[in-house]
């Protein structure tokens, strides 16, 4: 029995952190976060979101990655990673990055709220925390990550 606890809060601690972001083929920048695409003109691949919005971006001629936080209006790099495998273990996977940006226990909460995400979707605070929103857990709504990518690169007047 005491076995049993252990691998389903194992399982648990997994499924948590697995739904906290998703990783995919890279994909033009052009293509998702265009009206963001000139900020940051090296990274011009998205290899991945957050559940809360934040972008992972690549710069593939060096093997550069870095995070945008678009409610804070930019971006911080993590510098250079062998692959994307390597980024997604060593920053993604790291226990203070899941804390602190990821937000692993209050993305838990507002999923536990909301339900599960589909694909694309991920959890949006009402009103926007740059416009007073709490981020409370009832404050957050489902929608499409790059509809919220673009009003709010609109609202920050990014998009050129």
């Amino acid at each position: 029995m005491k076995k049993l606890l252990i691998t389903l809060i194992c399982m648990v601690s997994i499924s948590n952190s697995a739904n906290a972001y998703e990783i995919f083929k890279p994909i033009d920048t052009k293509e998702t976060i265009s009206c963001w695409a000139s900020s940051f003109p090296n990274y011009t691949e998205i290899i991945g979101y957050s559940s809360l919005g934040h972008i992972f971006m690549k710069s593939p001629s060096d093997n550069a990655y870095a995070v945008l936080h678009p409610f804070k209006k930019g971006a911080k790099s993590y510098g250079v990673f062998e692959n994307t495998a390597q980024f997604e273990k060593q920053i993604l996977q790291e226990e203070s990055f899941q804390t602190f940006v990821l937000n692993l226990d209050h993305v838990e909460q507002i999923g536990k709220h909301l339900g599960p995400l589909k694909e694309e979707e991920i959890y949006i605070p009402h009103p926007y925390p740059f416009l007073g929103g709490d981020e409370s857990i009832d404050s957050y709504s489902k929608g499409n990550v790059w509809v919220m990518l673009e009003i709010v690169g609109q609202f920050y007047d990014v998009c050129s």
